[in-house]
This record gives C-alpha cells, sequence and structure tokens, in this order.
C-alpha cells in the first residue's frame, strides 16, 4: 500500500471515536475491519501509518486518537464489580474508562465500580449502575462506602458504633431480612461514592 486514503483515514478514526465513546475502550483491529469492510491487514497497515504520521498514537494493543487523549484527561477508570448485598469482589482485567460527570476535575482522585445486586436501590444504586468513589480512606457516618471485608467487597451506608467498637454496614433496602446490617469488628474503606451513572436501557 503506497499510499493512504484520507477519507479511509477519516473513517477509521471515526469509527474508533464512536466505539470508544459508547463503550468506553477501544476497539479490535478486527472489529475496525469488520464494521468498516476493510481486510485486517489492511486496517493494520494504516494504523501503523497513521501512528507514524502523528495521527494517532498506538498504545499497546489500544489505539489513542486526539479524540480519546481528551476524554481520558477527563474519566476515570472502571476498576471492577462490587457487590450490594453479600461480599464478592470481582475484578475487570479489561481496560475500560467512563467520563466523569461534570464538576469533577481531578481524574485520580476517582474509579468506577459496577454495582451488582440490590440491596442499595433506596439509594438510587441500581443492578448495573456504575457508581463514582472518590478514593478516601475514611468516610463519615450515613455515607455510602466502598469497603473491603478480608479481600471482599460491598458497597453499604457506614454506620460506626464506637460505644461497641463495631461497625455497622447498611443496605439502603426495606427488605431487612433479605438485607441485615452487616456487622463487623474492622473494615477497609477505599472510598465514598459521590455519583451514579445509569446505562440506557
Amino acid at each position: 500500500m503506497r499510499t493512504l486514503s484520507a477519507e479511509t483515514m477519516e473513517r477509521v478514526i471515526g469509527f474508533i471515536d464512536r466505539y470508544h465513546e459508547k463503550n468506553g475502550y477501544t476497539p479490535t483491529i478486527a472489529e475496525i475491519a469488520g464494521a468498516l469492510s476493510l481486510a485486517v491487514g489492511t486496517v493494520h497497515k494504516y494504523l501503523h501509518r497513521m501512528a507514524e504520521s502523528g495521527m494517532i498514537e498506538l498504545d499497546g494493543r489500544h489505539v489513542v486518537t486526539p479524540e480519546i487523549a481528551r476524554r481520558k484527561e477527563l474519566s476515570a477508570p472502571v476498576a471492577g464489580e462490587i457487590a450490594c448485598g453479600a461480599p464478592v469482589w470481582v475484578e475487570e482485567t479489561r481496560d475500560e474508562s467512563l467520563p466523569l460527570p461534570a464538576g469533577f476535575s481531578d481524574a485520580g482522585e476517582y474509579f468506577w465500580l459496577r454495582a451488582r445486586g440490590h440491596s442499595m436501590v433506596n439509594a438510587g444504586i441500581d443492578d448495573g449502575d456504575y457508581v463514582l468513589i472518590r478514593r478516601q480512606p475514611t468516610a463519615d457516618p450515613g455515607e455510602t462506602v466502598a469497603a473491603l471485608i478480608e479481600n471482599e467487597a460491598t458497597l453499604k451506608i457506614f454506620l460506626p458504633d464506637p460505644k461497641r467498637r463495631k461497625i455497622v454496614l447498611r443496605a439502603a433496602n426495606d427488605d431487612k431480612t433479605a438485607y441485615p446490617d452487616q456487622i463487623y469488628d474492622a473494615i477497609l474503606i477505599r472510598g465514598v461514592a459521590v455519583s451514579v451513572l445509569k446505562p440506557l436501557a
């Protein structure tokens, strides 16, 4: 391939930007090829030529366009899933990020967690929602925290009980039989919930 088609380059960048905006991560070469009806080898050559010319950056298997670079400055990583129920922790290996809501500027202070379960519905957090967590090791009573208990995680209302020297983690759900208070001697707070993003149905 001696020359590059400017139109094809714009189509490649446009598809990557749209895909990243929708999914939070960049498409594979095969996905680009399939979407644009190009051969995988052709897409590979285009990407490397575009990187050499400074139009994009290749970060391992990820493509960074100027638009994606701008978004990364205003986005936070999706660190995994957190239980809204019994403590559990599921790490994600996929490189994924989501934009910060308006008013949140320091991306390094935040990370997203995907909520699983129904214990926090009265707080407006439903199964599948993304919860924005501000990194901090402490919390005030009544705040919703992402807490680690023996390497497992849960999202609950933080209610310390200094008289009993216990920590109560309470669900925001009226069904107290299904979601009773969880009482611990100690927990590790990873951060405090500050915003919720609800995926479109």
